[in-house]
């Protein structure tokens, strides 16, 4: 029997590790290319690298990868140029798309069209909403899906809610308006694919919500379970490992930094030390690295040997959606964590597997200083929550399910 052909829309190059979307990205590219013949269209609106992961020589996928950061709609470009804040607003609420989604522009567009228009698929997958529009360019009789992952426009209502709360109402107004975009997107595109899948059964509820006739698929995010390796915790060593160029993550790590890192010096009576790991560190992490007991990394290839001398992994976010493929990762490689309850958003985990939750300062500050001082406990924790991971968020368990959810038998 002939092999089915597949393209994949993607927003950044999906692989392993690493990024948490493309490791999700990553997910879904070898589901698909188990059942199909792959073109991959990497379109980096969400920025990484476009260099392939070496592991794609393993599989049967072609990439191409559209250049967009220069090439977005010019619409959006020139309100971008606008200095008076109020106005930029206004063009931008009269454009009415998420920002995300300027870099869909005309030529861009054009270019994902005749890349799946030489293929002749049998099936495209989007990755992501902000991706949605791709669907507009395909031909008739193409079986098309997407995955949202998230609840963008719930996502972005808590980052305005945080900036609000940080006075800061021109950014709030923003971000509203960045959510009221995103739930215009899936109002007009999401209806339209054949299969809808998100990373939990808490984003199906709140696009339901909002969307009564959309259905949609969860697939959880998955990690590889490392093979144990002896650990080399010392009782001291807090790491937050994340992209930090996604904005959730900068606002976590400061409001940890400045607001809970205080309590913790005195609450803790030892001493401790926070590792903070991730791509394009922005200026006011980098400037983090003025306090004594503070490091910031950047990028680590390494990431197993990071979390083998790690006693907790954090997750101190204060908004974003989705399911945080960085708490599967700590459980995965036996480290606990501590992480706000937007940390853990999406996860379901009973209380106690996996690590402390915690939302206040003084809150967080106090379960890192229990945990700190009790490797049973931390020990007993992470091995609960390496035994849910290996239960329930395995990857190769679902790639397999996902890949007859993306490629039917009846295809």
């Amino acid at each position: 029997m002939m092999r089915r052909r597949a393209v994949f829309v993607s927003p950044i190059m999906p692989d392993r590790t690493g990024n948490g979307l493309a490791m999700r990205m990553g997910l879904f590219l070898e589901a698909l290319a188990r059942m199909a013949s792959v073109e991959l269209i990497v379109v980096p609106a969400a920025g990484g690298t476009s260099v392939a992961p070496a592991f794609y020589a393993e599989l049967d996928v072609r990439l191409h990868v559209v250049a967009c950061a220069q090439r977005r709609d010019t619409a959006f470009q020139m309100l971008s140029r606008v200095t008076d804040p109020g106005r930029r607003l206004q063009l931008f609420q009269a454009y009415g798309k998420p920002s995300l989604a300027s870099h869909l522009s005309a030529p861009v567009l054009a270019e994902i069209a005749g890349l799946i228009a030489a293929c002749k698929p049998d099936i495209v997958h989007v990755g992501r909403s902000y991706l949605a529009p791709c669907i507009d360019v395909l031909g008739r009789g193409v079986t098309a899906t997407i995955d949202l992952d998230e609840d963008d426009a719930a996502a972005f209502g808590l980052r305005a809610a945080s900036a609000r709360a940080r006075h800061d109402e021109a950014r709030a107004a923003w971000l509203e308006q960045e959510a009221r975009a995103f739930d215009g997107l899936i109002e007009r595109h999401a209806g339209r694919f054949g299969r809808v899948f998100v990373s939990s059964g808490q984003e199906t509820r709140l696009l339901a919500s909002r969307h009564a006739v959309l259905a949609c698929d969860v697939i959880e995010n998955a990690v590889s379970l490392p093979v144990s390796a002896p650990r080399a915790d010392d009782g001291s060593t807090m790491v937050f490992v994340g992209s930090l160029s996604h904005e959730p993550n900068v606002e976590g790590v400061l409001w940890f930094a400045r607001e809970v890192m205080p309590l913790l010096r005195h609450q803790a009576g030892r001493a401790c030390r926070l590792v903070v790991a991730g791509a394009e560190p922005p200026p006011p992490i980098l400037a983090l690295t003025g306090q004594d007991d503070v490091e910031v990394v950047g990028y680590v290839a390494d990431i197993a040997g990071l979390y083998r001398g790690a006693a907790l992994a954090l997750a101190p976010l204060l908004s974003g959606g989705g399911t945080r493929i960085k708490l599967l990762e700590a459980s995965a490689h036996g480290v606990a964590f501590v992480s706000t309850p937007a940390g853990a958003a999406g996860l379901d985990w009973p209380p106690g597997v996996g690590g402390w939750i915690a939302e206040s300062p003084q809150a967080f500050a106090g379960s890192c200083a229990r945990a700190l001082a009790d490797a049973g406990e931390r020990a007993r924790r992470a091995a609960l929550g390496r035994d849910w991971v290996r239960r329930h968020h395995d990857r190769q368990a679902l790639i397999e399910r996902l890949g007859s959810l993306l490629v039917p038998e009846t295809l």
